[in-house]
C-alpha cells in the first residue's frame, strides 16, 4: 500500500512541475523510441503505417487494449512487457495528472477571481458588490428574454470568492483597484458594451465612475446609481455621457399615497421578470421625420407596444415624455416604449410606417 501511495505522489508532483511542452516531448520520445524498437524487432505489421502505429501505441499506454494489433515475435512481446507498457503508463499517468491539474487551476481561478478576461468583448461589466442588490441586478438582466447573449463580468475589490459559481452567464474577477490601468485591461473595460456601477456608497460609485470614464468605449452604455442628487450632478458635469439614476423612494411613497397602486405600476415597468416592462430602441435613418402620433398608433396596432417618450440622446437627456402627437421623431432618436418583450429596430417595418404618413 505504501509504495502505491508514493507512486501516486510522484506522478502528482511530476505533473504539477512539468510544463506542457515538456509533457508533449515526453510523449513524443516514448512514441519514437517504441517505434524504433519495434522496427528493430521487425514487427512490420505494427510499423508499416505510422498512423496505425500511433493508434496502437495510444491504445496500449492508455490500458484500453482493444487487441486488434499486437506483436507477433518474442522480441516484440518483450518490448511491450519491459518498455512500452511501463513507459506508457508513466507518460499516460503524467498526462492525466496534468489535465486534471489544469481543470483544478481553472476552477480555483474562477472561484478566487484571478482569471484574465482581457479577451472579452461586447460584455456587461458589473462594478461593485452588494449582497442584497447584486443578485437582483443579475436576475433582472437575465430576465430580458430577447437580450443579446452578452457575458456578465462581476468585478469586485472585496476579499471574497465567486458568489455565482454555478451561473454560466456570470464570470467573476477580483481587482486591486478600479484606478489601476492593468486591472482595467484584465476586465476588458475598453471593449465592454454595458457598464453598471453600483458601489457601497455614493462616494465609491462616484470614484469608480470617474476612474473608468476615460478608458471606457465612447459607445458603451454606462449607468450609475446614487442616493445623493448632488453626486449625480457632479458626475454629469465631468462625464455627461454617463446615465445617473437617483433613489426615488420618497417620491414613490408620496405618489402611492396620492394615487394608490402607483408603486405596483412602477415595479412592473422596471422589472423584466414578468409582464410588460420598459424598453428602448434607436430609430434608423428616415427619408423625413415621422410624426409621434402616427408612429404611436402604428406601433401599437402592429406590434402591441406603447410609445411613451423620445430623446435625442442615448442617456435620456432632454427627454420628451408623452410628447404632442405633432412632435417629430427624427433619424437616430431614442424611443422608449412599454411592451411584453423587447422589440428591436430591425423587427419593425419602418417603410410601412413612412408609407402611412405619406397617405
Amino acid at each position: 500500500m505504501l509504495p502505491t501511495i508514493r507512486i501516486k505522489k510522484l506522478f502528482r508532483r511530476l505533473s504539477q512541475h512539468m510544463t506542457w511542452p515538456a509533457m508533449f516531448f515526453l510523449l513524443a520520445a516514448q512514441t519514437g523510441i517504441t517505434y524504433l524498437l519495434f522496427s528493430m524487432a521487425e514487427e512490420s505489421e505494427l510499423t508499416r503505417q505510422p498512423l496505425q502505429f500511433l493508434y496502437y501505441n495510444m491504445v496500449v499506454i492508455s490500458t484500453v487494449g482493444f487487441g486488434d494489433f499486437s506483436p507477433t515475435s518474442e522480441l516484440g512481446k518483450l518490448i511491450v512487457s519491459f518498455w512500452q507498457i511501463p513507459s506508457g503508463l508513466i507518460v499516460f499517468a503524467s498526462f492525466i495528472g496534468k489535465v486534471t491539474q489544469l481543470f483544478i487551476d481553472i476552477a480555483r481561478k474562477n472561484m478566487n477571481g484571478t482569471n484574465d478576461f482581457s479577451h472579452y468583448q461586447d460584455h456587461i461589466l458589473l462594478l461593485g458588490w452588494d449582497p442584497y442588490s447584486t443578485k437582483q441586478i443579475i436576475d433582472l438582466i437575465l430576465g430580458d428574454k430577447k437580450r443579446q447573449k452578452r457575458q456578465i463580468l462581476l468585478c469586485v475589490t472585496d476579499d471574497m470568492v465567486n458568489p455565482f459559481p454555478d451561473n454560466i452567464d456570470v464570470s467573476f474577477i477580483r481587482v486591486r483597484a478600479f484606478s489601476d490601468t492593468k486591472e482595467l485591461h484584465r476586465i476588458a473595460l475598453s471593449k465592454a458594451k454595458r457598464i453598471i456601477i453600483d458601489g457601497k456608497s455614493d462616494d465609491e460609485s462616484l470614484s469608480v465612475a470617474l476612474s473608468i470614464a476615460t478608458y471606457a468605449s465612447q459607445d458603451a452604455n454606462i449607468s450609475v446609481h446614487f442616493f445623493d442628487k448632488t453626486k449625480a450632478q457632479l458626475l454629469k458635469i465631468h462625464c455627461p455621457q454617463i446615465e445617473c439614476s437617483i433613489d426615488s423612494s420618497a417620491q414613490m411613497m408620496v405618489r402611492s399615497m396620492q394615487d394608490p397602486g402607483s408603486s405596483q405600476v412602477t415595479e412592473h415597468l422596471l422589472s423584466t421578470l414578468s409582464g410588460a416592462t420598459l424598453y428602448s430602441l434607436q430609430a434608423p435613418t428616415f427619408t423625413k421625420p415621422i410624426q409621434f402620433g402616427l408612429l404611436f398608433s402604428t406601433l401599437k396596432q402592429q406590434y402591441s407596444l406603447i410609445l411613451i417618450a423620445i430623446s435625442h440622446y442615448k442617456n435620456g437627456d432632454d427627454m420628451q415624455l408623452n410628447p404632442d402627437s405633432q412632435a417629430l421623431v427624427n433619424s437616430g432618436d431614442y424611443l422608449h416604449y412599454i411592451a411584453n418583450e423587447r422589440i428591436d429596430a430591425q423587427d419593425i417595418d419602418w417603410e410601412s410606417v413612412a408609407a402611412d404618413q405619406a397617405d
